[in-house]
C-alpha cells in the first residue's frame, strides 16, 4: 500500500496534503460565525466563507452530498467552477439522486471532477449507475464497488472488470444476497487486483498492482456511519490520528452531531478471534483488524505487523504497542530503524511526538542488549533520551558504565538502572546526587543499600527528599511491576484494547510513551476462554473480574452472583 498515486492525477493532491500534514498542535480556534456558517453547510443551507479551511471544506462537502437541493444550487455551482473537490462532492450527489452529470460537469484532462464514492450516503438506481458506465467508461470502477455495496449483482456482471480487492471486502461486507454473488465471482479469479485505493482515492486503470490479497484495507459501508461532530469551539490540532485518516467522501467524516455504525460492528466474531493465535490466511476475511494490528506490534511479530497494518496513521493504543513491541524484541526495533532511515510512509505518517517516542524506545533496547554503537560519541542530540533501559533485559554493567562516560546526560539514567539491576559498585562509583526519582526507584529495590546510601548522603549534602505514596505521572517507568495483570473476562472481544492509565490519564506509561499503556489480558484471557463459558456469561449479561478456572464446573445460578451486570448492547454474542 505504498504505491503512490501518479503525480498530476486526480487524487495527486488529495495524497500530498495526506502524507505531508504537519502534525504539531496548530491552535484551531473558529469564530461563532465560522462555526455557524460550517454547521449550516453540512445541513445544506449555505456555501461557508471559510472554505479554504479544513473544517469549511470539508463541511461544504459533507452538505453537498447530503443533500441534492443544497448540490443543485447556483450559490454550489458557482463554487464548483473552480473547486474540483466540490465539483467532485456534488457529481457524486447527483448520481445518487439517479442524474447523470453532463460532460461539462465531469469531464476534464485529469478526471479530477470525477468522484471516487459514489455508494454513500444513498444508492441509486442500478440503471442509474448502467447509464453512468456507459457514459464515462473511466467510472466503470465506482460503478463495480456500488454494485458490490448494494448488492447489483446483474449490473456487475455486465461491466467485466478486472478482479478488485476492494470490490470484493465491499461485496462481502454488504450482507446482500447479491453482494454474496459479487463476491464469490471475484474470489474465483485465479489473480485479483488492486485498482481502486481507498487512500489515495485513486484508480489505477492502467497498471494495477497483482497479485494481491484481501487485506482488510477498504473503507466498507458501514464503516462511514461513524461521524464526529463538527468542532465548536477552541482546538490543538486534531482530536486524534482518526482525523488523519483519508474518508473516501472526502468530508473527513464530520457531521453536525456526533454518530457511530451499529454497536455489534465493534466486536468481533467467535471466528474472527481466531485470527488471533492462528497463522493469517492469504486473504484476510474481515476488515476488523484493529485489535490483530494491535497485537502483532505489542508482540512485536514483524511479519503480521508489516502485513496488517493499515497505510493510515496510527491511532493511539496502536503507538503504545508498537512501543512496547520495540522494547521487548530486538527485531521489531530493528525493523522500525529501517523505516525511519528510508522515511517510508508508515513513518512519514507518524506524529512528531510519537516519532520521538518510537526511536527513543529503539535506543532502550540498543541499549539492553548492549550495542552501544549509537552513543560512541556521545547521546545523538536528535534521539530523546529514554528513562527504562533496564526492563525487560538487563543491559551490562559495563555497558552502564560506557553510557555514564560517552554520555553524561544518561548519567542519572544509568545509576537508576544500577540500582533495578543490583549493580552495587558501579553505582557508588557513578555517585550521582541523591534525588527523589533515584529514592523512588530504591525505595522499589529488593537491597536496602541503595535507599539506606541516598538518605545518609542527603542528610550528609543536606537535601531534603520526598517519599510520595504513588509515582507521579512522569514516573511510571520507576515502579516494581511494569505490566500488571488483570483478571476480567467479557463474553465478547472488541475489535480494540483498552488503555490503562495507573498514574491517570496523563500518565506516560511504563514506556515514556503519552498515553499509558495498552492492555492486552482481555484478549489473552478470551482466547483460553471455553464457548461453553462464554456463553453462560452472555446468558448471565454480564462480565466476571476473578480467575477464570474455578467457574467452567459452576451452575449458571452460582455464576450469576459473581458476574457484574453490563449494558445490554454489550453482552450479545456471536459465534
Amino acid at each position: 500500500m505504498d504505491d503512490q498515486p501518479t503525480p498530476g492525477s486526480p487524487t495527486d493532491a488529495y495524497y500530498k496534503q495526506l502524507v505531508s500534514i504537519d502534525y504539531e498542535p496548530i491552535p484551531i480556534s473558529p469564530t461563532q460565525t465560522h462555526y455557524e456558517q460550517r454547521l449550516a453547510a453540512i445541513r445544506g443551507e449555505r456555501v461557508p466563507d471559510d472554505i479554504d479551511s479544513q473544517f469549511g471544506r470539508a463541511s461544504l462537502i459533507r452538505g453537498i452530498r447530503c443533500h441534492f437541493s443544497f448540490a443543485a444550487s447556483q450559490a454550489v455551482k458557482d463554487v464548483c467552477v473552480s473547486r474540483p473537490e466540490f465539483a467532485r462532492a456534488r457529481n457524486a450527489r447527483l448520481i445518487m439522486s439517479n442524474m447523470i452529470p453532463g460532460p461539462e460537469d465531469m469531464v476534464d484532462s485529469d478526471r479530477t471532477r470525477q468522484p471516487y464514492c459514489i455508494w454513500y450516503p444513498d444508492f441509486a438506481t442500478e440503471d442509474t449507475y448502467r447509464q453512468l458506465a456507459q457514459h464515462f467508461p473511466s467510472m466503470r470502477y465506482q460503478v463495480g464497488r456500488a454494485c458490490a455495496a448494494a448488492g447489483y449483482s446483474g449490473l456487475f456482471s455486465e461491466l467485466d472488470l478486472l478482479p478488485d480487492v476492494s470490490i470484493a471486502e465491499e461485496a462481502r461486507e454488504s450482507g446482500t444476497t447479491g453482494g454474496r454473488i459479487i463476491f464469490d465471482t471475484v474470489m474465483a479469479a485465479p489473480y485479483r487486483y488492486a485498482v481502486l485505493d481507498d487512500y489515495t482515492l485513486s484508480v489505477n486503470l492502467e497498471n494495477p498492482n497483482f497479485p494481491v490479497y484481501l487485506s482488510g484495507d477498504t473503507e466498507v459501508r458501514w464503516k462511514l456511519q461513524k461521524r464526529k461532530s463538527l468542532p465548536s469551539g477552541p482546538r490543538y490540532g486534531m482530536d486524534s490520528a482518526d482525523e488523519h485518516r483519508p474518508s473516501i467522501e472526502e468530508d473527513e467524516r464530520i457531521n453536525d452531531k456526533w454518530d457511530d455504525w451499529p454497536r455489534d460492528y465493534d466486536y468481533l466474531t467467535h471466528e474472527e478471534t481466531k485470527l488471533l493465535y492462528n497463522p493469517l490466511p492469504l486473504d484476510l476475511p474481515t476488515v476488523k483488524k484493529t485489535l490483530l494490528i494491535q497485537m502483532a506490534a505489542h508482540d512485536g511479530n514483524v511479519d503480521r505487523y508489516a502485513r496488517l497494518a493499515s497505510p493510515s496513521p496510527m491511532e493511539r493504543i496502536e503507538q503504545l504497542c508498537v512501543i512496547r513491541g520495540i522494547y521487548h524484541h530486538t527485531m521489531f526495533a530493528r525493523f522500525w530503524l529501517a523505516e525511519i532511515e528510508k522515511n517510508s510512509l508508515r513513518v512519514q505518517r507518524l506524529e512528531r511526538q510519537t516519532l520521538a517516542c518510537i526511536r527513543s524506545a529503539i535506543s532502550a533496547r540498543r541499549i539492553m542488549i548492549n550495542d552501544t554503537q549509537e552513543f560512541h560519541n556521545g547521546w545523538p542530540e536528535d534521539v530523546k533520551e529514554p528513562n527504562l533501559i533496564w526492563w525487560p533485559l538487563k543491559p551490562r554493567e559495563d555497558t552502564l558504565r560506557e553510557l555514564a562516560e560517552r554520555a553524561p546526560t544518561m548519567k542519572r539514567t544509568a545509576a537508576i538502572a544500577c540500582i533495578f539491576c543490583d549493580y552495587n559498585w558501579l553505582y557508588q562509583s557513578l555517585n550521582c546526587r541523591p534525588d527523589d526519582k533515584l529514592v523512588l526507584a530504591a525505595r522499589n529495590s529488593r537491597n536496602p543499600f541503595y535507599l539506606q546510601d541516598l538518605e545518609r548522603r542527603a542528610t550528609e549534602e543536606g537535601i531534603q527528599l520526598n517519599y510520595p505514596l504513588f509515582v507521579d505521572e512522569d514516573e511510571e517507568w520507576l515502579q516494581y511491576d511494569l505490566e500488571p495483570t488483570e483478571k476480567e473476562l467479557r463474553s465478547r472481544l472488541l475489535d480494540d484494547m483498552d488503555c490503562m492509565y495507573d498514574c491517570g490519564y496523563l500518565g506516560e506509561g511504563p514506556y515514556g510513551c503519552f498515553g499509558g499503556r495498552a492492555d492486552t489480558g482481555l484478549a489473552e484471557r478470551y482466547v483460553w476462554a471455553p464457548l461453553e463459558l462464554l456463553r453462560k456469561l452472555k446468558r448471565c449479561g454480564g462480565w466476571i473480574n476473578v480467575p477464570t478456572g474455578v467457574l467452567e464446573d459452576m451452575t449458571e445460578s452460582e455464576l450469576e452472583d459473581l458476574v457484574v451486570p453490563t449494558p445490554n448492547d454489550f453482552t450479545e454474542f456471536t459465534e
